[in-house]
């Protein structure tokens, strides 16, 4: 089993055959390039000096810049229907955490080439391209394109390689100061096969990336040499670039940095992965629990040099379980978990004291190119076996097995099995990959590909499941990563980070830890360019790609801490029972029959340690919620009383025929839940903690009026800022905001839905479709800017939900209709309906199906609709039905509570309920009917959450977990 004459008696062959016809055409192709060069003018353009970048980095941002810790679940996309995989999410957001596959409805053999299409839309037709045809300009394929006032030309890079999961594409980089161009002169070259991809055209492509668009930078390797960058676009679109040699990506990087405008790039200039994970501050947020093991692990991945682009540097996940033949998971008993400390070949005394033999065996070997394992826990082979079912991969395992599929009992079809051979096999020590924990699709032969039969006859088409995961690929995720996130794991995972990105990861620690592999699959370990013989470059080359990279080593020197003990508090709705709920009304509020308003609570909202009850009749009432060491976990205190002065805006009034002046009566407008939301000014997320004031940058914006604008108004001074008519041909019937208070999307009478950024003008310009923006020219605000128009129903909306994590928008309409879109691209990605007959979601449009009443977006990919006839329905965005549930009321607030999968639901019975949302069996019973009905439920997020419910009467009830009672 020695790995190293395998690896180049696999590559040398091959190579040999091909290695004189590639050299021809290299020296073809130097030779046309010379000729060229010797035939044109350069095109002259003053460059401004490079500027000396600092390594230390002025910015006082936590966490890893250019990664929200708020918002970081991952996944790939998927499809529903047929299986196929879009790239419809980029290396952003998968970081960024879209725990959901979400397909775009286009076939990824497009989506994957997503970057070399042609952007016609700002592109000059031939035909009207007349300067510099005559050979003078080099750079006359930018020039084709529509260029900025005042747009100049910083730099010129040649030769440049473009890498993408499935290709790789050589051409010149064009540096701007708005815009990024490239331009191909070599083949599209599959990164499986290493042969040219043979396309209907031959004409080369041309592409531009908009600088005001690019959010972060980070340093890459490639071929294990730091010469690779990673952009990262406000658009969801990543861009891998590999430059020729380090010199060049430095350059470049200088130049962007000092030359370019680019107002929403965030990362550090540093682009070491050491000195990103030392400013970064995650290890100390994660220390704190303030962000989840997966977001944790998908950051330290993201650090060190993984990336979704390049399928030989995937990132990289644990195995958490080791039990997959239980009919139940108890994730609190330790036993059902593999052991962190130890790398999977050395789980097994066994197979490691056959390593070990083997091992000491290789005298004929160096010391530093000694190895106990030959494999690697992560390389192109690894990932294609785990994600076979899925597109583009499926292709790319057929391009690898010499078009056909590999032997069937070599497949990944049992989950069990798989973990048997890792634990037995002495060539397979692989750990997992991220979809793993997020997306359920990869377990399921949608597409229906001929996987094969095995040796013992049995057909191979959906991957086997363990017992506990009861045949259903969404309960296995929930549970596994209900698992990454168990105590246990949290407790032990700082061994694991040790062992992959810490001290443990090469010499004499790693050989302690049993965790020492091929040395080409370590950074330094080799510099290809000082390799002379051709045959002996392209052997450790094919080495590199093929057989598995270790990821940058973060920590070198120190074991990464452990984590900090739990929290005894916990948090309200899941790690306390149910049983230590109590329900308090506060005595002194401004609503009910002896306050100062009687009409219903329309919407809660909570700013920091503020709670702000909106009215029916639009009184905007405040309270303070200050934590306390008492039995109750927080002090209620009244603050202020007011109303809006567009509150005659939003009233009907009855004038009787003998009524005196001044007597007549009045009724409010019908507010409901989403007719409100609260901004917070300004491009600042959401305050939380104990929290700032409020100030005059938060913002109240509220729709329903009679002249069908949406209405910004001060939450300090309630002075009304804008009347918003928002483009919308005819009333406005519902609002929600992100949770990170930057995009508000908005539902029309017109059936039309509009995205809108708050206060961001940056974020506003990078991500407007160019027809909205000629529509914007005209507006008079600049502060609340529409950025996309977004199509797909045929009757007026009736509610929205929005998630920045998942970069998408819910929307339902009268006739049933349930339309996904993407936020940042705008884009339509599928239509959805709940069959009256049937109760089945189908795909499609609207055929006798029901009206939707409310909506509610979960990070796991999963989105919670209410129809008007009582039904709750759980349905994944890519269109399968989870669970539904007839609740026998109408219900006029629901709210999934953060970092959790409890639904908590109100409605015209004035009980609320709570729900585990993978299911929906109720869990617990909040009775506060006889104040009538529910009419609004907030979360708030003090050093305790407490659960606002608001109420038909005015009153408000707080639902919170006695501290007595979880003590004793």
């Amino acid at each position: 089993d020695d790995h190293a004459s395998a690896s180049y008696e696999l590559t040398l062959g091959k190579e040999r055959e091909t290695y004189q016809r590639e050299e021809e055409e290299r020296l073809d192709r130097e030779l046309s390039k010379s000729a060229i060069r010797a035939a044109i003018v350069p095109y002259n353009e003053t460059l401004e000096a490079d500027e000396d970048l600092d390594e230390e980095d002025e910015s006082d941002n936590e966490g890893f810049l250019g990664w929200d810790a708020k918002a970081a679940d991952d996944s790939l996309l998927s499809d529903g229907e047929d299986g196929i995989e879009v790239d419809g999410l980029s290396t952003t957001q998968r970081a960024n955490g879209s725990e959901a596959k979400v397909d775009n409805g286009v076939g990824n053999s497009e989506s994957a080439d997503r970057e070399f299409t042609d952007d016609s839309w700002d592109r000059i037709e031939q035909s009207e391209f007349d300067a510099d045809e005559n050979g003078l300009d080099p750079f006359a394929w930018a020039r084709k394109f529509i260029w900025s006032e005042g747009e100049r030309i910083v730099q010129s890079f040649d030769p440049v390689i473009i890498v993408s999961i499935r290709n790789t594409v050589e051409g010149v980089l064009l540096l701007t100061s708005q815009c990024l161009y490239f331009h191909q002169t070599g083949d599209k070259i599959d990164v499986m096969t290493k042969e040219k991809i043979e396309e209907g055209s031959e004409e080369k492509i041309d592409k531009v990336w908009k600088l005001n668009r690019l959010t972060d930078v980070h340093g890459r390797r490639y071929m294990l040499k730091a010469q690779a960058l990673e952009l990262f676009f406000a658009d969801m679109e990543g861009l891998f670039i590999t430059f020729d040699g380090i010199k060049a990506r430095d350059l470049f990087h200088a130049k962007l940095r000092g030359n370019c405008k680019a107002p929403l790039l965030r990362s550090i200039k540093s682009l070491s992965p050491r000195s990103l994970f030392k400013k970064s501050k995650l290890s100390e947020l994660w220390k704190k629990r303030k962000i989840s093991n997966f977001q944790y692990i998908m950051a330290l991945n993201l650090m060190a040099g993984r990336t979704f682009s390049d399928i030989t540097q995937y990132p990289v996940f644990p195995w958490i379980l080791a039990d997959y033949t239980s009919e139940t998971l108890d994730l609190s008993d330790h036993r059902v978990y593999r052991d962190l400390t130890k790398p999977v070949g050395a789980l097994n005394p066994d197979r490691l004291s056959q390593l070990i033999e083997r091992y000491n065996d290789l005298d004929g070997f160096p010391e530093e190119e000694k190895f106990l394992f030959g494999s690697h826990y992560s390389s192109p082979g690894v990932v294609l076996h785990y994600l076979i079912r899925q597109e583009p991969f499926t292709s790319m395992h057929i391009s690898l097995q010499s078009g056909r599929f590999d032997c069937a009992d070599r497949l990944f079809f049992d989950m069990g099995g798989c973990w048997k051979s890792c634990n037995t096999s002495t060539s397979d020590v692989k750990e997992l990959i991220p979809e793993f924990f997020t997306c359920p699709e990869i377990f399921t032969n949608t597409n229906n590909f001929p996987l094969g039969v095995t040796q013992t006859k049995m057909p191979i088409d959906n991957v086997k499941l363990p017992p506990w995961a009861k045949g259903s690929p969404h309960e296995f995720i929930r549970l596994h990563r209900l698992a990454l996130e168990s105590d246990y794991v949290s407790n032990n995972l700082h061994h694991w980070i040790d062992l992959i990105f810490g001290f443990k990861q090469r010499g004499s620690a790693a050989l302690s830890a049993h965790n020492l592999f091929h040395y080409l699959s370590y950074e330094g370990a080799v510099d290809i360019d000082k390799i002379t013989d051709d045959i002996e470059r392209k052997a450790i080359e094919g080495h590199i790609q093929n057989f598995g990279q270790t990821p940058s080593q973060l920590i070198p020197k120190e074991p990464h801490p452990s984590i900090n003990p739990k929290d005894i508090d916990g948090t309200l709705l899941e790690d306390l029972c149910y049983e230590n709920l109590h329900c308090n009304l506060p005595k002194k509020q401004f609503g009910g029959p002896k306050g100062s308003t009687t009409s219903s609570i329309a919407s809660l909202n909570t700013v920091g340690d503020t709670l702000f009850a909106i009215h029916s009749d639009l009184s905007l009432c405040s309270y303070k919620l200050h934590p306390s060491r008492g039995s109750m976990p927080y002090q209620f205190k009244q603050d202020k009383c007011r109303r809006l002065e567009s509150r005659h805006m939003s009233l009907s009034y009855f004038i009787g025929a003998d009524s005196k002046p001044g007597s007549q009566s009045t009724k409010a407008s019908t507010f409901r839940e989403d007719s409100f939301a609260m901004a917070f000014g300004g491009t600042t997320a959401a305050t939380t903690g104990n929290g700032s004031n409020v100030d005059d940058s938060h913002l109240l914006l509220s729709c329903g009026y009679f002249d069908g604008c949406v209405k910004v108004h001060s939450v300090d001074t309630l002075q009304l800022y804008h009347n918003l008519k928002g483009g919308h041909r005819g009333g406005i019937n519902c609002i929600k905001l992100s949770s990170d208070g930057e995009i508000l999307v908005t539902g029309g009478e017109d059936a039309t839905c509009r995205l809108w950024t708050i206060d961001h003008d940056a974020l506003a310009s990078a991500i407007t479709d160019g027809f909205v923006e000629s529509l914007n020219r005209e507006a008079e605000d600049d502060e609340i800017s529409c950025c996309h128009v977004l199509l797909g129903h045929v009757t007026p909306i009736c509610c929205v939900a929005i998630c920045t994590k998942l970069d998408v928008v819910v929307s339902g309409s009268e006739d049933g209709s349930i339309c996904v879109h993407n936020i940042r691209s705008g884009e339509f990605i599928r239509s959805l309906h709940i069959d009256a007959a049937t109760g089945e979601v189908r795909e499609s449009c609207a055929r006798d199906a029901i009206s939707v009443k409310l909506l509610e977006i979960h990070f796991n990919g999963s989105f919670v609709a209410h129809l008007v006839d009582g039904s709750l329905h759980v349905i994944s965005l890519n269109g399968e039905s989870l669970c539904n549930k007839d609740l026998g009321e109408s219900l006029n607030a629901m709210v999934i509570c953060p970092d959790s999968e409890i639904l908590v639901t109100g409605g015209e019975l004035g009980c609320a309920r709570i729900y585990s949302l993978h299911d929906l069996r109720l869990q617990c019973t909040v009775d506060v009917e006889s104040h009538g009905d529910i009419t609004s439920l907030a979360v708030a997020s003090t050093e305790s959450q407490l659960l606002c419910i608001g109420s038909d009467d005015g009153m408000l009830s707080i639902v919170h977990a006695s501290r007595e009672d979880s003590k004793g």
